[in-house]
């Protein structure tokens, strides 16, 4: 009886409490990636339950995996202790409370900064993110998505980049295939100050002139997109650029299809920046701010320039559009790159990583 029972225990499932602080109907990476690992460690065999601090949207979706929202703290420690892993999609401290009290074998991914670079802090802010520091540093497993992430934490860190979304970013070669245009660039993205979209423009202008039929599509929304409009129109832009707001990720590849170039010009240091993966999945040459765990993401056929500098910029930009045979090569370069960054690819990683955490943690399963 004791051999049966140790062999149903063994062909178990591998019970896993992903936790995101933020999940659908918010969109951003730990949402979109959270998504991903879940479905992935399904494929593994493995039974997910997702727990996060974000409440359900106006219309419900459906998810193959259990999405326990805002739970009490009595249901929140049963969540956790029925698991034999547990893996924080970034670290959401609100909800690690449990693991105070019931020691499970905790793996940690590291995707934001627990405090931006050069951030000014309190007396009493450097007390509470010392005490996160020190928080994170008790698990059992630690990964950042990028180099940058890794340094910005102590202790042994593997570095798992992200990945993009295969099934929506490829190059189009069917016959509704767009064309793609030689000269033309575009933005993806939220439209806020960090993200530095004006620097785009007013490096755009310093093409005027110098580079006939260039265009610039910015696709987003956000509270900067108005004043973003007013500097488009003063820069004597208006004909060259085009706002066509958020779009749905099929219709941003169509566009990334039409486009040779997409730059990221990010005025804060971007933890990692899926974009520029689906800008190169999609066949566009990026050029990016060179800080942060941008040239991870972007990959070393891409182009970086000085952060915060639009001259730099320009000239990067200027570069790429009088060379398209520099352009076709590092197209080329950017694919390969794109195919190291699958889904499959960084779920398996990520799947190896949850077994070395039940591995190394010596409390086994349940």
């Amino acid at each position: 009886m004791f051999v049966v029972n140790k062999l149903q225990q063994e062909q178990a499932p591998l019970r896993i409490a992903l936790v995101a602080h933020v999940f659908h109907p918010s969109v951003g990476g730990v949402e979109i990636t959270s998504d991903i690992l879940a479905r992935g460690f399904m494929r593994h065999g493995a039974e997910v339950t997702v727990i996060t601090n974000t409440p359900e949207g106006q219309s419900a979706r459906t998810f193959p995996y259990d999405v326990i929202r805002r739970p009490s703290p009595w249901r929140l420690l049963a969540l956790l202790n029925r698991a034999d892993v547990v893996f924080h999609n970034n670290p959401a401290i609100s909800l690690w409370w449990p693991l105070a009290l019931i020691r499970k074998p905790w793996m940690v991914t590291l995707r934001m900064w627990v405090t931006m670079p050069g951030q000014k802090l309190s007396p009493v802010q450097r007390l509470k993110y010392a005490a996160k520091y020190w928080i994170i540093g008790r698990a059992d497993v630690l990964v950042a998505n990028s180099k940058v992430l890794a340094n910005h934490v102590e202790g042994d860190v593997e570095v798992i980049p992200n990945s993009y979304r295969n099934q929506f970013f490829s190059v189009l070669d069917d016959e509704d295939a767009p064309v793609r245009a030689p000269l033309g660039i575009a933005y993806l993205g939220r439209l806020s100050e960090d993200k530095g979209v004006d620097l785009l423009i007013q490096a755009a202008a310093e093409l005027l002139g110098e580079i006939d039929g260039f265009t610039l599509t910015i696709v987003g929304d956000g509270s900067d997109r108005e004043r973003l409009e007013t500097l488009t129109a003063e820069s004597g832009l208006a004909q060259a650029v085009h706002f066509v707001g958020s779009q749905g990720p099929e219709e941003v590849n169509r566009i990334l299809n039409r486009n040779s170039i997409v730059v990221i010009p990010s005025r804060m240091p971007e933890p990692f920046g899926t974009v520029a993966l689906e800008a190169a999945a999609a066949g566009c040459v990026v050029i990016y701010a060179d800080h942060g765990g941008l040239p991870d993401a972007a990959g070393r056929q891409a182009v970086g320039f000085t952060p915060l500098d639009p001259r730099s910029l320009s000239s990067r930009l200027r570069e790429l559009l009088i060379n398209p045979e520099d352009v076709a090569v590092r197209r080329t370069d950017a694919l390969a790159h794109a195919e190291q960054h699958k889904e499959s690819v960084m779920v398996d990683r990520y799947y190896a990583a949850i077994e070395r955490t039940l591995a190394t943690s010596n409390r086994g399963r349940n």
